[in-house]
């Protein structure tokens, strides 16, 4: 698990120019392949292993939504707020389609889904991420060595292999916060967002 402390500025998506002390830190992590070592402590440097069974991200050309993304009357996992799940959805949309992937509505070579959290968690299984958090069609086992603790105001993305039904790859950013409400600032949480996909260093065209 590779993690680094970014800090959000003012106007964070410009950079870190003109930042207020006063800002929250935003704590940036990502495990690739799904296998990376359990982490004692979540904001600390993990030496991982080379996996002879690295995942081949080049074959990975296009992307769906998991079924929950899609159901417009889903606001279970976004803090009950359609209007901020779309934008958390339009923020990882960008940043795929930056990367060269395509769209597809079923049958992409990655699920994508995501979920936000208001409150400190640890990710041990599926089951902390919620009931009909993947669908009835999509049994994907959360890998328990993906353990992540997350603090207050973190948004959590992850990618699974349709093919091979595994996760191979998932970010988050901790630390959205304003006062003791997750921080719903759109061009924060953009930027949040972005830092996420920082740490995914695969395209899906050959540039």
């Amino acid at each position: 698990m590779k993690i680094a402390s970014l800090f959000l500025a003012c106007g964070l998506a410009a950079g870190m120019a003109g930042c207020s002390s006063s800002e929250p830190a935003v704590v940036v992590g990502s495990d690739q392949r799904g296998d990376a070592n359990q982490a004692v402590n979540p904001y600390g440097s993990v030496q991982t292993t080379p996996s002879p069974n690295d995942v081949d991200f080049t074959k990975y050309k296009t992307y769906s939504w998991a079924s929950q993304v899609r159901n417009e009357n889903n606001t279970t996992y976004f803090l009950n707020d359609l209007v901020f799940k779309a934008m958390v959805r339009d923020a990882v949309d960008h940043e795929m389609v930056s990367r060269g992937y395509t769209y597809s509505p079923d049958g992409g070579d990655l699920l994508l889904n995501f979920r936000v959290f208001d409150q400190p968690t640890e990710i041990r299984s599926n089951e902390n991420l919620g009931n009909g958090y993947w669908g009835t069609s999509e049994s994907y086992a959360y890998n328990p060595r993906n353990q992540v603790k997350l603090d207050q105001g973190s948004i959590l993305v992850q990618m699974i292999d349709r093919r091979e039904s595994v996760e191979v790859w998932q970010g988050y950013a901790s630390g959205l916060t304003n006062g003791n409400a997750f921080d719903k600032d759109k061009n924060k949480v953009y930027a949040a967002v972005g830092q996420i996909f920082n740490k995914y260093q695969y395209r899906g065209d050959k540039l």
